[in-house]
């Protein structure tokens, strides 16, 4: 079997949560077959799978990054040279199941009546509710400036999903709750719930001793050009970190990521946040923390909240930042309406290091359970095989 993967970044090393998904996706699918990832931005790479290789669309490489300035509120309208590319890659490597990762490059499913292979597009998050959210919490005048603008933008969001989950053959979704949201939009077929993968299982040997919880050391990682990321450390500059300031005692928030946006430099530089641009791994930072600060508003792929649990921080996080994982709040993390109730709570919690500990175990019991790398393959192989044992429409 071959299996063609179109990505937007190369997820080679994956680094952040896009990035993590789409290589977990890639090694489940190398089980089954042959797999050709082929990304949109970065250069071909080498991966650490034995059945996967990695190639590079030269022509949306010269076009350059994708603006922010874009004419679609969330996918990527590709230009002719890059579509032919894709379509002779296409044609050349004749799979038989091709897998689109996210809305952002769903344009390329149109390809699919010209060459016969079944599809399947994995939607990272309904991305018609991170616009429709993001719109609703712009303040009131910005909202009314442009209402025609983001009713438009809101509409084809949503048309976006509803055309993919129509056209596609199987769509993957992270949890429950994007399903339903999905569902909402209009008629759906096959749709999967595929968990989102802890990035890397090494961290599931880091410590949870009580000790590690004393100190007020936080650490928020993420793509740092991706808006509900900006936004959430935004919230940490102006909201959390006066609150762990006022407390009298030694403290420090690291916000580590991709591409840090400029906005994300001003706020910590302001603020007083250690900024780690481009990390080459995670795993010193993670170990040196003991707390997880995810003050999400929007979206996202909650991976980081997966990552940070592994790793055995105690999350601290808005519902929103752990939406759809069936977490329980008080005991797989500590729960808060925002950055600034966040930070109390998280000045409450390390002065009992014991129930920190607990709190951290519980929540590394539960995603090693429900979101390792064993677990995650089983999902996606019975959905693959489904699939192609199904009859063609």
């Amino acid at each position: 079997m071959k299996i063609l993967q179109f990505t937007l970044t190369c997820p080679f090393p994956p680094l952040s949560g896009g990035e993590i998904r789409c290589a977990a996706n890639a090694r489940a699918l190398s089980a089954v077959g042959e797999v050709l990832t082929v990304s949109l931005t970065g250069s071909p790479a080498q991966t650490w799978l034995s059945n996967v290789r990695h190639l590079a669309l030269e022509s949306a490489r010269r076009n350059g990054a994708w603006q922010s300035h874009r004419p679609h509120p969330t996918m990527r309208i590709m230009p002719a040279d890059e579509l032919a590319e894709a379509d002779a890659l296409w044609r050349a490597f004749a799979p038989d199941l091709v897998v689109v990762e996210n809305i952002v490059l769903a344009q390329l499913l149109d390809l699919a009546p010209q060459h016969g292979a079944r599809t399947v597009i994995d939607l990272h998050d309904i991305d018609s509710k991170t616009v429709a959210d993001g719109i609703a919490g712009l303040p009131v005048l910005k909202r009314l400036r442009k209402v025609r603008e983001n009713r438009r933008r809101i509409k084809q969001a949503r048309d976006a999903d509803r055309h993919a989950a129509a056209v596609a053959d199987q769509v993957w979704v992270c949890s429950g709750v994007d399903r339903t949201l999905l569902s909402a939009l209009g008629p759906t077929g096959d749709v999967r719930v595929i968990a989102n993968p802890i990035p890397e299982e090494s961290v599931l040997s880091l410590p949870t001793t009580s000790r590690r919880y004393e100190a007020l050391r936080l650490c928020f990682v993420g793509h740092l050009g991706y808006f509900p990321n900006i936004d959430a450390v935004k919230q940490m500059g102006r909201r959390m970190a006066p609150h762990l300031a006022a407390s009298g005692r030694d403290w420090s928030i690291t916000v580590a990521g991709k591409t840090p946006d400029n906005l994300v430099r001003r706020i910590c530089a302001e603020h007083g946040l250690r900024l780690v641009e481009n990390p080459d791994s995670l795993h010193d930072l993670l170990a040196s923390a003991g707390y997880a600060p995810m003050p999400l508003r929007y979206g996202g792929t909650r991976i980081k909240a997966l990552e940070a649990m592994a790793a055995g921080l105690v999350v601290c996080a808005t519902e929103k930042a752990v939406e759809g994982l069936g977490l329980q709040a008080g005991r797989h993390f500590l729960a808060a309406r925002d950055a600034g109730e966040l930070g109390a709570k998280i000045l409450s919690l390390a002065a009992q290091p014991e129930a920190a500990a607990e709190m951290a175990a519980a929540g590394r019991a539960f995603v090693s359970e429900k979101h390792s790398s064993a677990a995650i393959g089983r999902e996606i192989l019975q959905a693959v095989a489904d699939l192609m044992a199904r009859r063609p429409d």
